[in-house]
């Protein structure tokens, strides 16, 4: 049932690049990652990590900053502790440092679209189940994208 109200929701009225202002790339990315809106100010819809119904974020206005920190280095504040996302530190090419200290993979830009849409980490292993699954536009990758690349 919530599945169908989401999808009802995100596909009435115009879509969401239609709606779109002129926020240059980085502004918008940072509105994603900030507040989980798009450029229009409405909340992006996720789909959780079991597959099944799609979902809103659990509380308005909670975007990737919500567990990864504004700064996008994750920390202690969140169960399980959210890793670093910084640009510098998932495309490191010792490896990302995880949080435990030790190295993982080394992440390109196309193996971050894909841990951020389809929940998959850059060795093909499903990420957390507490990671959402963003359900982003071109655009709005492009712009997330954007914005990821200046957290150093």
């Amino acid at each position: 049932m919530l599945a169908v109200a989401v999808l009802a929701a995100c596909s009435s009225g115009p879509s969401r690049s239609q709606t779109a202002t002129n926020l240059d790339p980085f502004t918008a990315g940072r509105q994603i990652f900030q507040d989980g809106t798009d450029r229009a100010g409405q909340q992006i819809a996720l789909t959780g990590s079991t597959g099944g119904a799609g979902m809103m974020m659990p509380r308005m206005n909670a975007g990737c900053a919500s567990c990864h920190g504004t700064d996008g280095r994750g920390g202690s504040t969140t169960t399980p502790q959210a890793p670093d996302i910084t640009y510098a530190n998932l495309t490191d090419p010792r490896g990302m440092r995880e949080v435990d200290g030790s190295r993982g993979h080394v992440y390109t830009d196309p193996l971050i679209r894909r841990a951020v849409i389809e929940g998959t980490g850059a060795d093909g292993d499903p990420l957390s189940s507490a990671m959402p699954r963003w359900h982003l536009t071109e655009q709005e990758w492009t712009d997330l994208l954007a914005y990821l690349r200046t957290l150093q």
